[in-house]
This record gives structure tokens, C-alpha cells and sequence, in this order.
């Protein structure tokens, strides 16, 4: 978060933070699309962070303001900016304890309808460009939920109204609209229930139902299985009962790291951290759209490092294709782009690239596909990758790989609303749990065994995230360390070790 003024940590955060903050108000308001409790403004809102309460800004008709008066609740958050303002001390806020906060803030964002009237034109332009240029993707973008503070100053633009959080260029909201139209419109429509007593669904439950859609009969369920304790060998033990048949594996960068290939965030190593020399204005600037269109170089640089066809699996990406083949792998949502998974030997319609690969690319300008050999070839001669297909057009040749801002392919939405409901396992492995909207999709596996083997603890939130600490715990399972070296251990405890022996061996035998 990049702030033009320099919030605090004031008392009411850092002492106060239990009678001034609660976060359960989140699961008690309507917020597919927020809107001031007065005057019902849509466009410029804060949500008290004590009672839930939706207000318009004070450059709208103050509402928010006027809710402090009356209530002497300090702290509210912005679903614009993401930003906390704290009314008893006048000024902007922030402390770490607002982390949760700002994920919740970020998956509403996400899931938000995009409702923007004076955008019709620029509306209707884009539907007729997606007639033209239908490439089978859904209108689901990728955006980020980072909870890191940052201060590049250099980054930071000023605006006309003073003490007003500015922020990096960010992606249009999804247009997940046939979804929260769904949802929105069913709380009239809907006249199955009679009981007197309505029970409000929480937001995760929406946003359930903004993929799933809302149950109006019989629906395929999974029986609830629930682990005696959560731990490791439970897993195992639940895996090996015979109970345990359908296995959803998410992926993401810090698998590959064995294989040579350096992840993203990490310090001093993440390829983030190798840029600095092209000044970028925040390091995922590199995979945002209308970056890449105005300076497409530092995405080939850092190709260099990523191309295909240079590294091998890692122990990871074998355990993956040895649940598949005793059957218990239902997909492997990845988001890598290195296609480490099908060398090993997953099978294609097993995977779901939720962010593309460097299998096929196009022209960013009219469209037309261009070889892989070519746009390879430009690559490892440090060139950059143009479109040969008219002397007229000059545009860049980018692989299908989706960018912040673009369309995800059709197949992860639909694979999300068949599987998850299937769904009686869920593995998390190497990834920091930030781009939405994949870090979103442990909310969807729900009342099952769900287990984290990572690097450090990620997505624990009470906002359907894991829910390690919560006395009440018993699916959610935390293994920290080199998911390398805990993914044999785990294989271990299964007691698989000659078959993943096999299938080293094999793939020894293939090079």
C-alpha cells in the first residue's frame, strides 16, 4: 500500500484494537455492492469497522463522518483505497493488526460488482472487441491482495484533495456480473424459505454462490470429513482410510524454485527483487497490461529466466502425478507458467494453468498467433517479439500467459464450479496466497481436510482462509519448511516411497 501521507498506529489500533475493531461485521453486511446506509451513493464508501455500518465519504455527503458523531465508533476503511482513517485522531491508520482487514478488503474487491454508469461506452467497446477477439476466456481478471507496505515515493501520484491515498495503476474489477446479479436479485426472488427467522449467509457464502450459483434443489455434496486432529499424520491416515477420493492440489511458484527457477517475491532472490534496474513503478507492474504494451522489455528480460524447456520437476510436481495415478487427483490448479507439470507427466486435462504458459502467443494488437519457435527465438537473442503478420501492424507478440488485467481462461471458472463441490481434500503448496482470484479458492473448499505446505503460514484469516489458530480447528493443517523436503516426508507417512521411487526412475529414463 503506497500512501501520500504517513498513517499511524494510533492508541485505538494498538490498545484499543478489541473494542474498536470487529471483524465479523463483514459477514453481516450486504457487501456485493456497497452503498451508503443515507443516501445510498455507490460510489465512494466506508464501512465502520465496529458496527458494519456503510457510509459515503466526506466528498460525497459526509455520511461516514456523521456516523462518528453519532456513535463515537473511531476507525472505518475505505472499499475504494483500502485505506484506514481513525475520526478521534483525525488521520490516516495503519498497523500490522489490520492485515485480516485489508485480505477481506481485497477479496470483496474482487468479488464486487462492477458497476461503473459512466463507462458505457468504453462498456459496449469492449464487448464488441471480445466478438472479435473471443479467445473462450471469462471476463474473471487477476488482481493482487498485497498486505505489504511499500514506499515508493517515485510511484506516487498527487491529487487535488489533500490527504488522499493515491494508488498503483490496478486492474478493473471482475465482471462477475451474471453471478452477483444472481445474488443481489435473489434475496426478493427467492420464496423456498417461510421460516420467520432469516439467517443472513456470510460473505464467503456469497461469494460461493457468485461461482457456484445459489442451490435451488438437489445438489452434489461431499460428505463432511472432518480429521480427529489436525496434523500431518492425520492427513495421511485420511488419505490411506480410502475415505479421501477427489484431491484438488493448488500450486504455485514455490515449487519450482528446486528446479532452478526463482519465485517472485521473495528478498534478495524473487525475481521481483532482479529489476530494479528498469525503474518500474512497483515490481508486478511487469505482468499488468498496459505496462507490457508501453514497455514490453523488462517482460522479456525476466522471460529469459522462465522459458520452458531449461529445467526439470521437482519432487513436488512427481507427488502430484503420483496421486494421479493412484486416482485420487481430481486437478492441479496452478499458477505457474513454467509447465513443470506436464513434463512430469500430468496429465493436460487434469491441470488448470490458471495463468496461462508460454505454449502459444499472439499479437496484442490484432490478435493473430505467432509460433513458439519465433517468439523463443526473440527471446534468448534479447530482441523483442513484433507482429509479422501486416506491415501495417506494429504490435507486440506476448505469450498466452494472463497478465493483470486480462481474461482468465474459461476452463478455471469451470473447473472451480465442477470440482470444488467434489472436493474431499485440498492441498496448498508453494504460494503466497495473494493474486486473486486463485488465492480466493481455498473459501470453496468447504468443511473438508484442507492442508498447507509452504514456506511460511499463508492465508489464515477468519474471512474463510485457514483457521490454524481457532480452538475449534480440526481440518485445517499447517507444514512449514522446504515443501521439498516435507512433501517426502509426507510421502512417507503414506508409506508410498517404492512408487515415487518408480516414477523418479522413469522420469531418469526419459532424459
Amino acid at each position: 500500500m503506497v500512501f501520500a501521507v504517513n498513517p499511524i498506529a494510533c492508541k485505538h489500533l494498538v490498545e484499543e484494537f478489541d473494542s474498536c475493531i470487529n471483524i465479523s461485521v463483514f459477514d453481516n453486511s450486504n457487501l456485493s455492492s456497497p452503498q451508503c446506509n443515507v443516501c445510498n451513493d455507490k460510489s465512494e464508501n466506508w464501512i465502520c469497522l465496529r458496527c458494519g455500518t456503510v457510509s459515503c465519504s466526506r466528498h460525497v455527503n459526509g455520511h461516514a463522518g456523521e456516523h462518528y458523531e453519532s456513535t463515537g465508533h473511531p476507525i472505518s476503511a475505505s472499499f475504494i483505497d483500502h485505506s484506514f482513517w481513525c475520526y478521534t485522531c483525525d488521520t490516516y491508520v495503519y498497523d500490522r493488526c489490520l492485515h485480516e482487514v485489508e485480505d477481506i478488503l481485497g477479496t470483496i474487491k474482487f468479488f464486487s460488482k462492477k458497476e461503473n454508469v459512466d463507462n458505457t461506452g468504453s462498456n459496449e467497446k469492449d464487448i464488441e472487441e471480445d466478438k472479435v477477439n473471443d479467445d473462450k476466456t471469462t471476463t474473471t481478471t487477476t488482481t493482487t491482495t498485497t498486505t505489504t507496505t511499500t514506499t515508493t515515493s517515485e510511484s506516487t501520484t498527487t491529487t487535488t484533495t489533500t490527504q488522499t491515498i493515491p494508488q498503483k495503476p490496478t486492474p478493473p474489477l471482475p465482471t462477475l456480473d451474471d453471478y452477483v446479479d444472481k445474488i443481489i436479485n435473489s434475496d426478493e426472488d427467492d420464496s423456498s424459505s417461510s421460516s420467520d427467522e432469516e439467517v443472513t449467509p456470510t460473505l464467503v457464502q456469497r461469494m460461493k454462490e457468485m461461482f457456484f450459483g445459489r442451490s435451488s434443489g438437489k445438489t452434489e455434496t461431499t460428505p463432511s470429513s472432518g480429521l480427529k486432529q489436525p496434523t500431518i499424520e492425520e492427513v495421511a491416515n485420511y488419505i490411506n482410510s480410502g475415505k479421501c477420493k477427489n484431491i484438488i492440489v493448488m500450486t504455485g511458484a514455490g515449487i519450482s524454485v528446486a528446479a532452478g527457477i526463482p519465485d517472485f517475491r521473495s528478498p534478495k532472490t524473487g525475481l521481483y527483487q532482479k529489476l530494479g534496474q528498469y525503474n518500474l513503478p512497483y515490481p508486478e507492474a511487469i505482468f499488468e497490461i498496459d505496462f507490457f504494451k508501453n514497455n514490453p522489455k523488462p517482460f522479456y528480460v525476466l522471460s529469459k529466466e522462465l522459458y520452458p524447456g531449461s529445467f526439470n520437476p521437482t519432487p513436488v510436481h512427481y507427488f502430484i502425478k503420483l496421486l494421479n495415478d493412484k486416482g485420487l487427483l481430481l486437478r492441479n490448479f496452478t499458477q505457474n507458467i513454467d509447465t513443470l507439470e506436464r513434463v512430469a507427466g500430468i496429465p493436460s486435462e487434469k491441470l488448470v494453468e490458471a495463468h496461462g504458459s508460454f505454449a502459444s502467443s499472439k499479437c496484442v494488437t490484432c490478435r493473430q498467433s505467432h509460433t513458439t519457435e519465433y517468439v523463443r527465438e526473440k527471446v534468448f537473442s534479447d530482441s523483442i517479439p513484433y507482429c509479422k503478420e501486416t506491415i501495417e501492424c506494429k504490435g507486440v507478440v506476448k505469450p498466452d500467459i494472463v497478465f493483470f488485467g486480462e481474461s482468465l481462461p474459461s476452463r478455471f471458472n469451470e473447473c472451480v464450479r465442477e470440482d470444488f463441490p467434489k472436493c474431499d481434500l485440498l492441498i496448498v503448496i508453494g504460494t503466497s496466497l495473494k493474486v486473486q482470484p486463485f488465492a480466493s479458492l481455498i473459501n470453496f473448499a468447504k468443511d473438508i481436510p484442507r492442508v498447507l505446505i509452504n514456506f511460511e503460514e499463508v492465508g489464515a484469516n477468519p474471512y474463510g482462509g485457514f483457521k490454524f489458530n481457532d480452538p475449534s480447528n480440526k481440518n485445517d493443517v499447517k507444514y512449514i519448511g522446504d515443501c521439498q523436503v516435507l512433501i517426502e516426508q509426507f510421502i512417507k507417512l503414506l508409506g508410498w516411497e517404492n512408487d515415487f521411487e518408480q516414477i523418479l526412475n522413469q522420469s531418469k529414463n526419459k532424459k
